[in-house]
């Protein structure tokens, strides 16, 4: 009789839950989704997902000699990460180069690592890290000087780039660049001089970062080869993260199509492991109207640019610059620009473009004043043009105000917030005093008034790409040195926060009827992470891993650990001596 009433109860639970050859099942799960519902068991049919019960023996039944069976041994299971503001295909030209000091704790330790990577440079090569680091995250609470930079490397150049307001060259570096005390620096920056008149080797923006982006230019790059490569080892990190899907937001230095072109191949030959919906960034002053007239003429907005995968790889609109002179620049170390008097007349030139054409648009703005003279233009735009016939994008909005809160919200705009603060929240108090900063940028504000907002990282130069940075930042209210910006009327709880990074990164790119939750017809895209990120301390969170990543139903990523069947290793990163093969 037990044997009767238990078949006869799974065969209850086959008709309820309709299972037909699903291809993968995950159970012994933690699973809280946003509608305030907790599960343990799903499963994923053609890249969706399709149940979801606490009834896995139901599912389990079920089960073919063709479906894959997860044990997430009783981890959490989330949507996966959706990044709405990552500079991925540039970051992925320039992966392999690169020195990363994510995670360090001393600057004794990351001028260790300098040292051990200038001893495998070869000769006409250098060490350089780009960014994605604060000095507040060391025990020594402070920047490299040349002096130590160059006792790490006497014979190898190293760049260190802070943030976008300034960097560090050591001695090496200077004399390849051959900079002198007479070099002249781009306008609204200069070559620190020390009291002899002799070069630091500090570079500072004040408050152009053109100093910065010219010394970048200036290193070597990879070859085409090595960039293929070197996007894959980048997409392969962002996987171990639990990222699924960008909104890339193009960046200064990377022309499209041209520096396109590794993650174009991987999209075309269907090895592009996550989703990436882009932004067109023109890359020359005065010239923004032809390049997007020519952008537009060759493409659609939402245009699928391969068919390996839905809604995989695509041109999403313009962005995030418009208009050179309308935009401003996040160097809290610096004073605030004021935008050119030109910004105004330009901007409205390409705004209009974008809105005939169809195409969403975002803009960079940081400061509350240049958000008041877009949104200045914008509504006179909106009389003739509405504008909510595009999705449309405020990035960054780190001290706008209640009021222009409320102006963006009659115009049907969006905001995307990343985690600048996390990294650049000292130099912000430091100019700005510790009362402004407890609502910059007003996170709580923003949802209260139905503001449509996506997190993100900004990575990979004026944050870190970590999500787990910025999640850890938007919930505790500090930054990576354990400073306290916000008190609880501007943090989030932990499911809030992990909604924004999926579901509302998912509106961003107008996708959120697709991805951004566990839920029956969605995207079957999920991470199963190494901790409870609703439980751990806060502190905790900022080791945040990924132990096995799915994207479209399909695993692309798993660690070797827990699910030693599913993990593959990574090819060895281009040129040999790259930085990422420790």
């Amino acid at each position: 009789m037990k044997y009767i009433a238990k078949t006869l109860t799974a065969i209850a639970g086959m008709l309820s839950l309709n299972v037909l050859s699903a291809d993968m099942i995950v159970h012994n799960a933690k699973i809280d989704t946003f509608d305030g519902k907790s599960y343990t068991a799903f499963s994923v049919t053609n890249g969706r997902f399709e149940h979801l019960t606490n009834d896995a023996a139901a599912l389990l039944a079920q089960k073919t000699d063709d479906t894959l069976v997860i044990d997430a041994k009783g981890r959490r299971v989330i949507p996966g990460m959706n990044d709405s503001h990552l500079h991925v295909v540039r970051g992925g030209r320039f992966y392999n180069l690169e020195t990363r000091w994510e995670g360090l704790t001393s600057l004794s330790e990351a001028l260790a690592l300098i040292k051990r990577n200038a001893a495998k440079a070869p000769a006409g090569q250098w060490v350089r890290v780009v960014g994605g680091w604060s000095p507040y995250q060391f025990a020594e609470k402070r920047m490299p000087t040349s002096d130590e930079l160059t006792a790490a490397a006497p014979d190898t150049p190293v760049f260190v780039l802070h943030l976008y307001s300034g960097g560090v060259l050591n001695r090496k570096a200077i004399e390849v660049l051959g900079l002198t005390t007479e070099t002249v620096a781009p306008k609204g920056s200069y070559y620190e001089k020390d009291a002899d008149g002799k070069l630091t080797g500090r570079l500072i923006a004040d408050p152009n970062p053109q100093i910065l982006y010219q010394t970048i230019a200036a290193l070597p790059q990879l070859s085409a080869a090595e960039q293929l490569n070197s996007s894959r080892q980048f997409y392969r990190q962002l996987l171990s993260l639990g990222l699924t899907s960008v909104v890339d937001a193009g960046g200064g230095g990377h022309a499209f199509p041209d520096d396109y072109q590794a993650s174009t191949t991987l999209a075309e030959t269907g090895e592009l492991p996550l989703r990436v919906a882009n932004f067109l960034f023109p890359q020359t002053p005065g010239k923004e109207m032809q390049s997007f007239e020519s952008w537009m003429q060759h493409y659609q907005a939402n245009q699928n640019l391969h068919l390996h995968m839905d809604n995989g790889y695509v041109i999403e609109g313009g962005g995030e610059l418009l208009a050179w002179k309308a935009s401003d620049y996040e160097n809290f170390r610096a004073a605030r620009p004021e935008l050119d008097k030109a910004a105004d007349a330009e901007l409205e030139q390409v705004v209009r473009l974008h809105l005939r054409q169809g195409w969403p648009f975002r803009i960079h703005a940081t400061y509350d004043e240049s958000i008041a003279r877009m949104l200045n233009v914008f509504e006179r735009i909106n009389k003739t043009q509405p504008l909510n016939t595009v999705r449309w994008i405020i990035d960054h909005a780190e001290t706008v105000s209640d009021a222009n809160l409320l102006r963006i919200k009659q115009l049907g705009g969006a905001i995307a917030v990343q985690g600048r603060m996390a990294f650049a929240g000292e130099d912000f108090v430091q100019r700005y005093g510790a009362g402004q900063a407890k609502r910059t940028p007003p996170l709580k504000k923003m949802l209260q008034l139905g503001i449509p907002v996506g997190l993100g990282t900004d990575g990979t130069r004026v944050a870190s790409f970590n999500p787990w940075a910025t999640y850890y930042w938007a919930v505790s209210g500090k930054t990576v040195g354990g400073y306290q910006l916000y008190g609880d009327d501007n943090r989030l709880d932990r499911l809030t926060a992990l909604q924004l990074f999926t579901a509302g990164s998912a509106y961003l790119s107008g996708e959120e009827q697709y991805k951004g939750q566990i839920k029956p017809g969605m995207y079957a895209d999920f991470a199963v992470l190494n901790q409870d990120i609703l439980t751990v301390p806060e502190q905790q969170l900022l080791h945040t891993r990924s132990e096995l990543t799915v994207v479209d139903g399909k695993v692309r990523y798993a660690s070797q650990t827990p699910f030693p069947a599913l993990y593959q290793a990574a090819e060895p990163a281009l040129p040999a001596w790259s930085p990422v093969n420790q």
